[in-house]
C-alpha cells in the first residue's frame, strides 16, 4: 500500500551554513531540477506545467540573484512556489542530513527516517500527553501524526488508557501533519472495519481508498469525540479530523485548519536541498469534497486558546 505520507507544511528550520555567495550555475541547475520534478509528480500535471514554467521564469528575472546559501535558496523557492500555486505542500528544504537519509530510503531495506528513527522514538511518536480528566473525560494530546508498526504499541497503550472514559479528547493543535505507514489504524479505534475513508486520485488518474481495518470489538472506542484543531493543525492531522466529522463521528472545535489536504512526497534536489511536490488528491470517496485550501471547518468555532474551555462546556451538557 502507497505509504500517505501527509507531511507538515510548516517544515522546522535548519542551521544555517556559512556566509558564501552560491555559483549561478549551480543554482541554475538546482532550478532546473525542481522544475523538471515538479513537471514529472505534481498532481495535477497542467497545473504543475505551469508552476515550473513559472519558478523558471522567476530565475530568469532574477529572484535568486545574490543568493548566499542553500538556505536562502529554499527560502525564495518556496516564496515562489507557495504564492503561486497557492499549495501548502508545495516547498522546499535546506537540509543535506534529510537529503542523505532520502537517498538511503530508496536504497534496498531502507527505512523512512519520519517513522523510524531516534528522534521518532525520543518525541514517543507524537503522543505528547494522555490523561483522563475530572468528569471521567480522556485527553490525548498528540503533536504529530506517526503511524508505524513500531509506534503500534503507544497508540495502544493510549487508547488503553481512556478505554473505559465517557467522552474523549483529541487535542490536534499546532499538530502539523505526518502520515502513517499502515492502514489507518487511528480511525479504526472509532469506526467499523472496512469503513472507506478517503480516495486518493493520481495525475494518471488512477485512485486508491483508504479504508479502515477491522479490530477487537472490545478495543473501538463508543464514547463520545471531540477534536480540538487551530491555524497551525495541518496535513494528516487535518485529514483525521476531516474524517472523522464527515462519518458524523466527533465534533470539532477551535478554529478552521491549514487546508493541507494533498498529498506529498519528498524529491532529491541536490545534495543540500530536497523539495515535497503534491502528488495525490484526497477526497471524501465518490466527491470532490476535500480541505484543501479551505481548512477543515469546526462545528464550534472559539478564539484562540478557548478550545478546552469550550469542549468542557459540550461535554458536561
Amino acid at each position: 500500500m502507497l505509504i500517505r505520507r501527509l507531511l507538515c507544511c510548516w517544515a522546522v528550520s535548519f542551521a544555517l551554513p556559512a556566509a558564501a555567495q552560491l555559483p549561478p550555475r549551480e543554482i541554475s541547475r538546482a532550478i532546473d531540477s525542481a522544475a523538471a520534478l515538479i513537471q514529472r509528480h505534481y498532481v495535477f500535471a497542467a497545473k504543475g506545467e505551469s508552476i515550473a514554467k513559472h519558478l523558471r521564469e522567476q530565475h530568469q528575472a532574477g529572484a535568486f540573484n545574490n543568493t548566499p546559501n542553500w538556505k536562502t535558496f529554499d527560502s525564495v523557492g518556496t516564496a515562489i512556489l507557495r504564492s503561486y500555486s497557492q499549495d501548502g505542500h508545495l516547498y522546499m528544504r535546506y537540509s543535506p542530513e534529510k537529503v542523505k537519509n532520502l537517498r538511503s530510503e530508496q536504497q534496498p531495506h531502507g527505512v523512512d527516517d519520519f517513522f523510524h528513527s531516534p528522534k521518532a522514538r525520543e518525541h514517543n511518536y507524537g503522543f505528547r500527553e494522555v490523561k483522563v480528566l475530572e468528569g471521567n473525560t480522556g485527553y490525548i494530546k498528540l503533536d504529530e501524526i506517526n503511524i508505524s508498526d513500531e509506534s503500534l504499541p503507544v497508540l495502544q497503550a493510549a487508547m488503553a488508557l481512556v478505554s473505559r472514559t465517557r467522552a474523549l479528547i483529541i487535542d490536534l493543535r499546532d499538530n502539523g501533519g505526518g502520515g502513517s505507514e499502515i492502514k489507518p489504524v487511528l480511525e479504526s479505534y472509532f469506526l467499523p472495519g472496512n469503513k472507506a475513508l478517503l480516495t486518493f486520485h493520481s495525475r494518471t488518474g488512477d485512485t486508491e481508498t483508504d479504508s479502515t481495518i477491522t479490530i477487537d470489538p472490545a478495543l473501538v472506542y463508543k464514547g463520545a469525540l471531540h477534536i480540538l484543531v487551530n491555524k497551525k493543525t495541518a496535513s494528516a492531522a487535518e485529514a483525521f479530523a476531516y474524517v472523522m466529522q464527515a462519518q458524523h463521528r466527533a465534533k470539532v472545535t477551535g478554529q478552521p485548519s491549514a487546508g493541507g489536504a494533498n498529498h506529498n512526497v519528498l524529491f532529491v534536489v541536490n545534495d543540500d536541498v530536497f523539495i515535497s511536490i503534491s502528488e495525490a488528491a484526497p477526497v471524501l470517496p465518490g466527491t470532490q469534497k476535500n480541505w484543501e485550501g479551505a481548512g477543515v471547518q469546526p462545528d464550534y468555532v472559539t478564539s484562540p486558546g478557548k478550545e478546552m474551555e469550550e469542549v468542557l462546556k459540550q461535554i458536561a451538557r
